[in-house]
């Protein structure tokens, strides 16, 4: 039992962790179903938000590579 934590310790935990029910039946259950769904006109636009971001991230990788090939010239 870790120092300072009271006569129960973590109550168990990680061993008996919350999503585990049927170690706590007096616990709700705590999982909360499916997401919804997407729209046909709200996946694409999602797409194309994440096509737009990894764009933005390839183009920055790459003058970040650019910048230390640079710098590998310039202490050469």
């Amino acid at each position: 039992m870790p120092f300072g934590m009271g006569p129960a310790g973590w109550y168990a935990w990680p061993y008996m962790a919350y999503w585990m029910r049927y170690w706590f039946p007096r616990w709700p259950f705590l999982y909360f179903g499916y997401p919804w769904y997407l729209t046909e006109a709200e996946e694409k636009a999602f797409l194309e938000d994440q096509a737009k971001i990894l764009e933005d991230q390839l183009i920055q990788v790459k003058k970040r590579l650019e910048e230390l090939k640079k710098q590998e010239k310039e202490t050469k």
